[in-house]
């Protein structure tokens, strides 16, 4: 008789041990896509404060837009890095590279990417989907200014959850 109660009480401890193992890697998994999800949010914020003059460009390829954005930071060369995002199968992609378009890196920002949207804020303009504006006049050989903000919305395959980051952009000098 008690060995068939200590039977009970190791295979109730073991199934105790095994649920708490299962809700333990389920845990981490979630904790890994939340951390992937902010170094995204977190790298896109840092990119577009740190945009200076008319670096912002939105272009549209066959798999959807891509947000071209030349910054003014130095590389390893002390050169102006041009960067631009894409979305790749099911991934956000940062594409980096010299300002004269010989790479460097391309990084996978966050997987698991349905849809991406960029809106850009121009002020008496308000928010907009092509940047630099169609009918934005400039004078002639004078580029165009970045916009005050950009708001991106990134559409994930987790029951079509939404995020959504606005990063006001770096005034311009005028």
């Amino acid at each position: 008789m008690a060995l068939v109660i200590f039977a009970l009480i190791g295979i109730a401890g073991f199934t105790m041990l095994d649920q708490v193992l299962r809700t333990q890697r389920l845990t981490d998994g979630r904790l890994e896509r939340l951390a992937e999800m902010q170094r995204a949010m977190h790298m896109l914020t840092l990119d577009f404060s740190q945009a200076r003059g008319a670096s912002l460009t939105l272009q549209a390829d066959a798999k959807g837009s891509v947000v071209a954005l030349r910054r003014n930071a130095a590389d390893a060369a002390g050169g102006a890095v041009a960067l631009q995002y894409f979305l790749r199968d099911d991934v956000l992609t940062r594409d980096v590279a010299t300002a004269s378009g010989a790479a460097l890196a391309q990084q996978p920002l966050l997987r698991g990417v349905t849809g991406v949207d960029w809106k850009f804020y121009e002020p008496g303009a308000g928010w907009g989907a092509v940047w630099p504006p169609v009918n934005r006049t400039v004078l002639p050989g004078q580029p165009v200014p970045n916009p005050q903000a950009v708001a991106i919305t990134i559409t994930l395959d987790i029951n079509g959850t939404a995020l959504r980051r606005v990063v006001l952009l770096p005034g311009e000098a005028h």
